[in-house]
Parts: C-alpha cells; sequence; structure tokens
C-alpha cells in the first residue's frame, strides 16, 4: 500500500496532505491530554516498541500490479492500543523512515498516512467500537470482545484503506480505475487475514498480561 512519488496527480496528493496533517495537529493535542493522565515515562518507551513492531509489519512488502505494494498496515492494532489520534502519527513517523528507504515516496507520505492511519487505524477503531457494543449483548468476555472486534476491524480497514488506494491511483490517471481498484484489494483480502489474527493476539496477549496497557478502554465502551 506504500505509495511511490509521481503515482499520484498533484491535486490528490495535495488534498490528502493537508487532511492528513490537520489530523496529526489534532492528534498531536489530543495525544498531549493522555500524557497528563498517564506516566509519560512509561508510555514513550512503550509507543517506541509499537512503532517497531508495525514497521516489522510492514517489512514484507507483496509487489501489486500498478507500482504500489500490499502488506500487513497495523493501523487498527495502534489506535486500541494507543486511541485512533495516536495511529496517525505512529504511521507517519514510521512512513518517514520507510520513505528514507525508498518504501513509499516522501511526497506521498500523506497519501500514505491517510489510507494506513486514517483509514486502517482511526476508521478500523470505530468499526471495533460498534462492533464491541454489538458484543456487550453477549455474555463474552471483555477481553474476548475487544480481541475479536480486532480481527473483524482490523480486516475491514485494511481492505477499506486498500480500496481508497485503488480510487487515489485511478484518480491520478497512472493506472485506470477499473484495474487499480480490483488489483488492490485482492491482494488485501488474503492479507487481511493475517492482520486480523497477528492484530488479535497482540490485543488478546496485552489483555492477559499487562490489561492496563490498552488505554482506550473508555472509548471502546466494553463491559
Amino acid at each position: 500500500m506504500h505509495i511511490p512519488d509521481g503515482l499520484l496527480d498533484p491535486i490528490t496528493t495535495t488534498v490528502l496532505w493537508i487532511v492528513t496533517i490537520v489530523i496529526m495537529i489534532l492528534g498531536y493535542f489530543r495525544m498531549g491530554k493522555m500524557f497528563e493522565k498517564e506516566d509519560s515515562e512509561k508510555m514513550i518507551p512503550y509507543i517506541g516498541v509499537l512503532a517497531a513492531v508495525i514497521f516489522a509489519f510492514q517489512f514484507v512488502n507483496y509487489p501489486v500490479p500498478g507500482g504500489t505494494s500490499g502488506h500487513l498496515v497495523g493501523g487498527t492494532l495502534v489506535a486500541i492500543i494507543l486511541g485512533p489520534w495516536a495511529s496517525v502519527i505512529v504511521l507517519f513517523l514510521i512512513l518517514v523512515i520507510q520513505s528514507l528507504f525508498g518504501d513509499g515516496g516522501i511526497t506521498a507520505l500523506g497519501p500514505n498516512a491517510f489510507n494506513m492511519g486514517i483509514i486502517g487505524g482511526i476508521v478500523g477503531f470505530y468499526i471495533v467500537v460498534l462492533l464491541v457494543k454489538l458484543f456487550n449483548k453477549t455474555s463474552l468476555k471483555k477481553e474476548l470482545k475487544v480481541t475479536i472486534a480486532t480481527a473483524i476491524g482490523s480486516y475491514i480497514a485494511i481492505v477499506l484503506a486498500s480500496f481508497i488506494c485503488g480510487i487515489e491511483i485511478g484518480i491520478g490517471g497512472a493506472i485506470p480505475i477499473e484495474i487499480a481498484i480490483p488489483a488492490m484489494v485482492f491482494w488485501h483480502l488474503i492479507i487481511g487475514i493475517g492482520e486480523a489474527i497477528i492484530s488479535a493476539l497482540i490485543v488478546f496477549y496485552i489483555y492477559k498480561t499487562k490489561p492496563d496497557f490498552i488505554l482506550t478502554e473508555s472509548i471502546l465502551g466494553v463491559e
């Protein structure tokens, strides 16, 4: 899903950069409030470790016809643990490092962060919130509600992000939209299975070992 330089048209690139920057600014202040409530000395290395895990998530890329790639994203996972706003900032920082090594374009950082951090993270998070509300009507244990919801939300989010990415590429005109969308979605329908399983297992493990590391319980509304 890493879009290289020159694949999108200037208008699409500019619009997505603006949206991403606005969301990151909002996220910065939201995370600032979170650090006021939490032990920041504990959270900073935790964020670093999580970022490293997501970096490893995205290390294996599968070429997708048309110049982009397919891979695990991890946006929903970050959002579940640190909050939806954090997903955009963490993913953006990861993408900056990756772009320096030629994995995704520097000018495409805004669009890539939009797809992986906003669609894959924020949208994925609120899909999980909706699913948790549905699971609250069942007798499932709290950790199972969030784990299952994370698996489903992660899967939907990565497929949706790939669909949006295909539209962006098609609008740019470099690749016909009727080719870009199926190519992106097909591979991520498969990759999404791994995304769902890995994200769910990490969330379940944290609940079993360090449940206080899940900072979004109040937003998730899990009972």
